[in-house]
């Protein structure tokens, strides 16, 4: 934080952000279902005199400053993850099997703080903002239902969003740097199921059975092949086996065994072949054991692609609060459903270094934590930004 230019209404307003982020983590919701959070949001805007959409994309938010000329939305996901957090603190989750452990209580923070001081210079705008507060990036495709909404489709809908904007808290990088990639800022996110069907039996006559849990085994092995040996050396890509379930007791071959998965990939041609080798492999090995394999993909999100001109304009303003700021270029391995707005709008979205002063436990964690004093920095970001897009000289 050493020779940050934090805005100084961000810098007043930190205890507020505080106050925000730490109320919504301890009552985390989860995908489309955000009762409290939602209204949180719509109330926090409204008071502000904002115009709000509520129930976009089912449960979303949408805010809006409107003036003459161009309009950018700035983007904040609003559900928490299906996880216990370990984490003791005074704002610890309240609900058992519930937290934000992906930072996605600082995202609203951040952005409800920096609408808050915008609002109060909406007199100097020469263009329209959307404070866009999404439900289920968890999975849940949320851009994709606000985006697609019948009756409030966020990027169409007047005033039409003519670029779009997105942080995402990245504690695996120092405070007071950034995460920006040249081209791809998250992957193909795609699941898989493979369920493998034999024929049960005792466990003292494996002879009389065609035993799942010996060809499921012999699955994951050759699937673990397909990146070493199949996929050109220079393209980034993920395969990974999560979870093994066959079998109840100590002496009964189970019937079936079931597994799932993901796959991770940059470029389309990559994804199109690990799908085709995982569907070869299952077909071959279902073949050569006598057994039924039957792969299941459930796609999620492309990747994002960041527009050059929007890279340069996130990067400009970024320097402008953190000038000494250390850029990492690294393409994260992660999925994110803002792929639904970039694919349709130029845009940006980049991870804000909140490192606490170890490296501590990775997004998705039940010990996920980051430096708060990172959220002035977001703030502050959004604030410069429409600043240097849409403020009358």
């Amino acid at each position: 934080m050493d020779g940050a230019n934090i805005h100084p209404e961000i810098a007043d307003l930190y205890p507020e952000l505080i106050q925000i982020r730490r109320e919504l983590h301890q009552h985390p919701e989860l995908m489309f279902d955000l009762p409290r959070t939602s209204a949180f949001v719509a109330s926090y805007l409204q008071a502000l005199n904002i115009e709000v959409h509520t129930g976009v994309g089912k449960s979303g938010v949408v805010g809006v400053i409107r003036g003459e000329g161009p309009c950018i939305l700035l983007r904040a996901d609003m559900d928490a993850l299906p996880i216990t957090e370990l984490i003791e603190s005074d704002y610890k989750s309240t609900t058992p099997g519930k937290t934000h452990a992906c930072g996605h209580d600082a995202h609203m923070a951040m952005l409800l703080v920096a609408a808050k001081v915008i609002s109060r210079h909406r007199d100097r705008l020469k263009g329209s903002i959307k404070f866009m507060f999404q439900p289920a990036e968890e999975g849940g495709h949320g851009a994709r239902f606000m985006r697609d909404d019948e009756n409030y489709p966020v990027l169409d809908a007047e005033p039409r969003v003519d670029e779009v904007y997105g942080i995402h808290m990245g504690n695996q990088v120092n405070l007071g740097d950034f995460n920006l990639s040249e081209k791809f800022m998250s992957t193909y996110s795609d699941f898989f199921d493979i369920e493998v069907k034999g024929k049960g039996g005792h466990g003292s006559s494996p002879h009389l059975c065609n035993d799942p849990i010996i060809s499921a085994a012999e699955l994951i092995v050759a699937l673990q092949t397909i990146i070493s040996r199949n996929v050109n050396t220079k393209f980034k890509s993920v395969l990974s086996v999560t979870t093994i379930h066959g079998g109840e007791t100590y002496n009964a071959i189970s019937d079936s065994c079931k597994l799932t998965g993901t796959i991770r990939s940059y470029e389309t041609e990559v994804r199109d072949l690990l799908i085709k080798r995982i569907n070869e492999i299952c077909n071959g090995l279902s073949v050569a054991n006598n057994i039924s394999i039957v792969f299941t993909l459930h796609p999620l999100y492309g990747p994002i692609v960041n527009d050059p001109t929007c890279i340069q304009k996130t990067e400009a303003v970024f320097r402008k609060i953190c000038p000494n700021a250390n850029r990492e270029m690294d393409s994260p391995m992660i999925g994110e459903d803002f792929a639904y707005l970039t694919d349709v709008r130029p845009g940006c979205f980049y991870m804000l270094g909140c490192s606490t002063t170890e490296k501590t436990a990775p997004l998705h964690s039940p010990n996920f934590t980051f430096d708060e004093r990172s959220m002035m920095i977001g703030a502050s970001f959004w604030v410069q930004l429409v600043q240097d897009e849409l403020f009358k000289n």
